[in-house]
């Protein structure tokens, strides 16, 4: 028999550019793996990224965001929340109170994220349209934490407000937003230091340095708007308190007038009938009795003309309260502070 010797096999080989697409279509699945873990972890992140794409700022709204600073990301979470400006029926029909007398310039809906502005006309509070902003922002930042994230800025929160126990405001805000927002107050806490207070610890300073670049501009535009509403207190505390001691005086001097008056017509009576009965030894003590009478009847004049001239002034300085009521009531207006009808969410 004869065997035939077999001819060398072909051995199959994996040429580089077969191998580089083996390795790249793996790199490409693990990439697709991973992409589809991050969307499903990141859900949060691509919605507000559709939203910001979808989103073209207003000249205003945009204007809000460079004069506050925004860091990208502070811009970011601002436009995903589309922010809109609005006055009157429209902006309350979203951020109305059922408190009266509580003016509300913006507020941060977490139903569907958005966020809702008042819009600030009068001159002598720019800067403050820019603080709201910034505040309201900053809730959106705060709804976008996860739990853990929170639980680490609490005590440094907290702490700021334990060195602020004097500051009767801001008690008096966190009273308010107790009531309106109950449970909330770490929320509320966020937005209200990072907007209106410099000099926070060093590491609530590089927290919020990741939505503003310049914390200080904002809270420079909150002192000076809110210098407008507090100088104008002062004005009418001052004027209240200058009025009220003008018409205390006023009243007791009134009050000395009108007896000393009914005193020296009863003095001037016994006096006549005394001198018409001849109840007089000499010429000498009829005209030092007379004079004493008529010195005190130039005394009660003056001090009647001293309460007109007050009286007077009282009534120039009751002028300039109802001008400055009015102002204020201006003011009130300007920032939204109206008796409300309406129900909505509480404010933000």
């Amino acid at each position: 028999m004869t065997f035939l010797e077999p001819k060398p096999g072909r051995r199959a080989r994996l040429g580089a550019g077969r191998l580089f697409g083996i390795v790249l279509a793996v790199l490409l699945n693990l990439a697709l793996i991973a992409s589809i873990f991050w969307l499903g972890t990141h859900r949060d992140r691509v919605s507000d990224q559709f939203a910001v794409w979808n989103f073209t700022p207003a000249a205003a709204i945009a204007e809000y965001a460079a004069r506050s600073t925004m860091t990208e990301e502070g811009r970011f979470l601002f436009y995903a929340s589309r922010p809109s400006i609005a006055s009157g029926t429209e902006f309350d029909a979203a951020c109305a109170t059922h408190q009266e007398g509580v003016g509300i310039l913006g507020c941060y809906l977490p139903a569907d994220r958005s966020i809702h502005l008042f819009d600030v006309t009068d001159p002598r509070l720019d800067g403050l349209e820019e603080v709201v902003a910034a505040h309201e922002m900053l809730h959106a930042a705060w709804d976008r934490m996860s739990a853990d994230e929170r639980a680490k800025l609490a005590p440094l929160l907290e702490a700021e407000v334990a060195k602020l126990s004097d500051d009767t405001t801001l008690a008096e805000t966190l009273a308010f937003y107790a009531t309106a927002e109950p449970g909330e107050r770490l929320n509320e806490l966020h937005s209200i230091l990072g907007t209106e207070y410099s000099n926070l610890s060093p590491q609530l300073e590089a927290h919020y340095a990741e939505y503003f670049t310049d914390r200080k501009a904002i809270t420079a535009m909150h002192d000076t708007s809110n210098a407008v509403f507090v100088d104008q207190a002062a004005q009418v505390t001052a004027l209240i308190a200058q009025i009220d001691a003008l018409a205390a005086g006023i009243d007791t001097d009134y009050a000395a007038y009108n007896t000393g008056y009914d005193q020296l017509t009863a003095d001037v009576q016994s006096f006549n009938s005394r001198a018409e009965a001849g109840g007089f030894d000499s010429q000498a003590a009829f005209d030092q009795e007379r004079q004493a009478l008529i010195s005190r009847q130039a005394d009660l004049d003056a001090l009647y003309g001293s309460i007109q001239e007050r009286h007077d002034t009282y009534t120039g300085l009751l002028a300039q309260l109802d001008a400055l009521n009015a102002q204020a009531d201006q003011l009130n207006q300007s920032i939204n502070i109206t008796p409300h009808d309406s129900t909505g969410v509480n404010p933000g």
